[in-house]
């Protein structure tokens, strides 16, 4: 998906620690140009015994929650490269909203989502326990 992409190179912007604006336009499906007003950011590592797949997944499974409730994907996944030396908070998950209004309704998504969030607040304990999160806002004109 576009918005996934657009997303993708502003954090790729934001893990380089590039110190130079990049105006960020996300297209939805309909073609209609949604700004990026907030961000969710954390940055963190895969504690032993949990593989990428299995992280994976159930970023697979959150995102499946927001495309039943006809929004489009929201989070992505992405990784410091294997050759960059760096040896913590090698991944990051990303997702981004038109608005704070938008950023409500997609964190209540009903009793479902609920008890799915719930699970994963138990499974990735260690994730959320040690990560860097950051909730970011534009500060930029659109």
């Amino acid at each position: 998906m576009i918005k996934n992409t657009v997303a993708t190179v502003l954090m790729a912007v934001v893990l380089v620690g590039c110190s130079k604006e990049v105006e960020v336009t996300v297209v939805s499906e309909d073609s209609t140009p949604e700004v990026v007003n907030q961000m969710s950011i954390h940055l963190f590592d895969l504690p032993e015994g949990m593989s990428e797949e299995e992280y994976l997944a159930d970023v697979a499974t959150l995102n499946e929650f927001y495309t039943q409730a006809s929004y489009p994907k929201n989070y992505t996944v992405l990784k410091v490269a294997d050759d960059s030396g760096v040896d913590t908070y090698r991944y990051a998950l990303v997702s981004s909203y038109t608005s704070a209004d938008q950023y409500a309704e997609l964190h209540d998504l009903g009793p479902d989502y609920e008890a799915f969030m719930d699970s994963i607040r138990v499974k990735h304990k260690g994730i959320i326990d040690t990560e860097i999160y950051r909730k970011v806002f534009r500060i930029s004109a659109p």
